[in-house]
């Protein structure tokens, strides 16, 4: 389903969906580059980054190159860790404290899918966490073989988890696991020992949306649900939102 067909039939949700759609092809763009060019080099693949973010998202060239010279003073080598990207801090009159958390994020997110290698099998059994980048998670899919796969809303990668579970607690007692649904039967699972919430969602969801973090976009709703009841989302969505209002 493409995103502009999804904007008609839930046009409440017109300007997450349109981050969101945007963010997905810098990523896809930024990870065309790196392939067609053959780029490994931090410097170089920021530059290709910074680019694609440039283009994407209308904003001049100029106005943020001097980030490539703030990660080198740092010290910072997001091919290497992405996450040191989330970070940083800088100072500038042009924009604010949360337009810059914002612009690191989506600048880190084709980072963390660098380090995600096609056809690596791992799952979040062990720690509760994505075992290519160490991010928790917030989102899983229920499969056709009622099993339960975690996916990593930052390198994007899918693993195998408990069926009932908290990733965060690891409580599996089916008593202490609360269910939210909303009108599509997308879930969230409440733990009552820890607070967080997961949101889940079937195969046909998937077959439906194309993309587990649309889905996620789609369902902002129940997660305003859940934190108006006080529960917790744990890790951002695709668009870098954790905290729903």
């Amino acid at each position: 389903m493409k995103v502009e067909e999804v904007i008609r039939e839930k046009p409440h949700l017109k300007s997450p969906l349109e981050l969101y759609d945007k963010v997905k092809n810098f990523v896809e763009f930024c990870k065309n580059e790196k392939e067609r060019l053959n780029l490994d080099t931090s410097t170089d693949l920021f530059d290709v980054v910074l680019r694609n973010f440039s283009s994407l998202f209308s904003i001049p060239y100029d106005s943020i190159s001097f980030l490539k010279d703030e990660i080198l003073r740092a010290g910072i080598d997001p091919v290497k860790i992405p996450s040191s990207l989330l970070l940083m801090e800088i100072q500038t009159d042009d924009l604010s404290k949360e337009e810059i958390s914002r612009m690191f994020f989506i600048l880190s997110k084709p980072f963390f899918v660098f380090l995600r290698k096609d056809g690596v099998e791992a799952s979040f059994m062990e720690t509760g966490k994505c075992p290519i980048c160490g991010t928790d998670s917030s989102i899983s899919m229920i499969t056709g073989n009622n099993e339960r796969v975690i996916i990593c809303p930052m390198c994007e990668h899918g693993g195998s988890f408990y069926r009932i579970g908290c990733p965060y607690c690891f409580n599996r007692n089916p008593d202490r696991i609360e269910m939210l649904l909303d009108d599509e039967e997308i879930r969230i699972e409440h733990c009552l020992e820890c607070s967080t919430y997961v949101k889940s969602f079937r195969e046909n969801h998937f077959f439906k949306y194309k993309n587990p973090f649309l889905i996620d976009i789609v369902s902002l709703p129940l997660d305003i649900i859940a934190q108006k009841r006080g529960f917790i989302r744990r890790s951002p969505n695709y668009i870098g939102l954790r905290i729903i209002e």
